[in-house]
Order: structure tokens, then C-alpha cells, then sequence
């Protein structure tokens, strides 16, 4: 019962983080403090009842979580805000819940063999998020221009617009990023792959401008969505609690399958 009022108590504060992300881009600290102190008693009532075995796994958890994030953070896979997320579900549900309601089992995929929680909402994140590139890139195939080919790449995370157009989006709250940083060298303007994007603010836009007006662009820059990653990171925790680690049963459904067909 207890894990069903923990797993209850955190989805307010993803729910809320899930908004701001959407709204700002910026989830403050205050949100993951709040959510910490909040749900501590929990904490203290499990490490009472399940005593040195259960502080041993939540160390483990809080330690795994905080590198796999710091880890994610430092190549630049997510922002700060989706690294403390995680950092603090690890620390709240060190042990993977497994729930009775009405006769069933949760997750009803059955219990990942990692048996952290942290890690299959991470997985579960990464799996709904695979859904982005694809609605990119059929946004690219229904708008494709030939000057798309010399980077397909780019077509499964960004979209080519124009430079006169970015003003106008920016003063509407659209949130979007500059797939490429530009530096200019011997008076040729050289792109070069930007990772998860650069801010797109008013500066940015006049020094582009400035280059479209000199000849150095063609009046187009690739950009990319910001993505609010908490989206799929609180649907990650829904899935991970109700389903359980989708990727690790969806490859053990194909490996089946490949086994059952090796064996005809």
C-alpha cells in the first residue's frame, strides 16, 4: 500500500515539472527540493521496516541514478533538470514496486531483471521519444527541398527555416534551437553540428541576418524543437509502474520470435 501512495505522491511534482518544461524550458530547483522533503517520511518508514537491506539499495539506486544522469548530462543527452528528475526517483523508489490491485500483477510485463526502477523509466523515456524523429522526418519528406540531401541526417531531428521567420517565432514562444553553430573563418561561414541545439534569442537572429544580408547563408537554417524531455520522462514513470521496462520486453519478444524461427 505504501508504494502505491509513494508512486502517487511523486506524480504531482512530474506532472507540474511536465508543465513548466512545456511552458519555460526551466523546471527550478525548488520543484525537486519540494518533492525530496515531501516524500521523505516514506523514505523514513521503509529504511525502519526494511532496515540495513533496504539502505543498502537505496544507496545503490541513489548512486546508480546520479552517475547514469550525470553521465547523460555531461554528453549533452538531457538538461539539468531531467538528470535531477531522475536523480530523485532513484533516491524515492530505490525498490522496483510491485503492486496487487483487483487481481492483477504490476507491471504487467513482469519485473525487469535490472530491478531499477530509475533505469526503466529512463528506458521507457527514451523509447516515447523515439517517436519525435520520426514525425520529423515526415514533416521533412512532405516539405523536402534537394539542399535537404547534403545533410539527411538532419532530417530525423530538425527543419529547415527562414532566417526572416525566426523573429516572429521567438515573439509567439515557440521553442526552438539552432542545429548547427556557424564560425566564420577566411571569410567563408563554416556550420558545425551544435549537439542538442543552441538558443535561438534576438542576438542570435541579427547575427544571422547579418550573414544573410552579406551572402554567407541562403536565407535558411536548420533548427530543431526543444523537446520538453519531462514529458516522456513522467510517462516513462506511468509506463514503468503499470507495464514495466517496454524495451527489455519488446527485445525479449523478438529475440523469441528469432529463436522460434531459428528452431523451424
Amino acid at each position: 500500500m505504501i508504494e502505491v501512495l509513494k508512486l502517487a505522491a511523486c506524480l504531482p511534482f512530474l506532472l507540474y515539472s511536465s508543465y513548466l518544461d512545456l511552458k519555460t524550458r526551466r523546471v527550478p530547483n525548488r520543484v525537486w527540493k519540494l518533492m525530496l522533503l515531501s516524500l521523505s517520511g516514506f523514505l523514513i518508514y521503509e529504511i525502519m521496516e526494511g532496515g540495513i537491506s533496504f539502505l543498502f539499495q537505496l544507496i545503490f539506486s541513489f548512486i546508480s541514478s546520479f552517475f547514469l544522469a550525470y553521465l547523460l548530462f555531461r554528453i549533452r543527452v538531457f538538461g539539468g533538470a531531467d538528470a535531477k528528475a531522475l536523480i530523485v526517483i532513484g533516491t524515492l523508489v530505490p525498490i522496483y514496486p510491485v503492486l496487487e490491485f483487483d487481481g492483477y500483477t504490476f507491471p504487467l510485463l513482469g519485473f525487469p531483471p535490472a530491478g531499477l526502477f530509475s533505469l526503466t523509466v529512463l528506458e521507457n523515456s527514451f523509447l516515447l521519444t523515439a517517436i519525435v524523429p520520426l514525425g520529423i522526418f515526415c514533416y521533412n519528406v512532405l516539405h523536402f527541398t534537394p539542399d535537404m540531401l547534403k545533410k539527411p541526417f538532419y532530417m530525423l531531428f530538425a527543419y529547415r527555416i527562414n532566417i526572416k521567420d525566426l523573429r516572429g517565432l521567438l515573439e509567439k514562444g515557440r521553442h526552438i534551437r539552432l542545429a548547427e553553430r556557424f564560425e566564420l573563418n577566411n571569410g567563408k561561414l563554416n556550420p558545425f553540428f551544435a549537439g542538442r541545439g543552441i538558443n535561438v534569442n534576438q542576438n542570435m537572429i541579427s547575427r544571422l541576418e547579418v550573414h544573410e544580408e552579406q551572402g554567407l547563408l541562403d536565407g535558411t537554417v536548420w533548427v530543431t524543437p526543444g523537446l520538453p524531455f519531462m514529458i516522456p520522462i513522467t510517462a516513462g514513470f506511468v509506463l514503468a509502474a503499470i507495464l514495466g521496462d517496454l524495451i527489455y520486453y519488446f527485445l525479449t519478444e523478438v529475440l523469441t520470435w528469432f529463436y522460434v524461427l531459428a528452431g523451424k
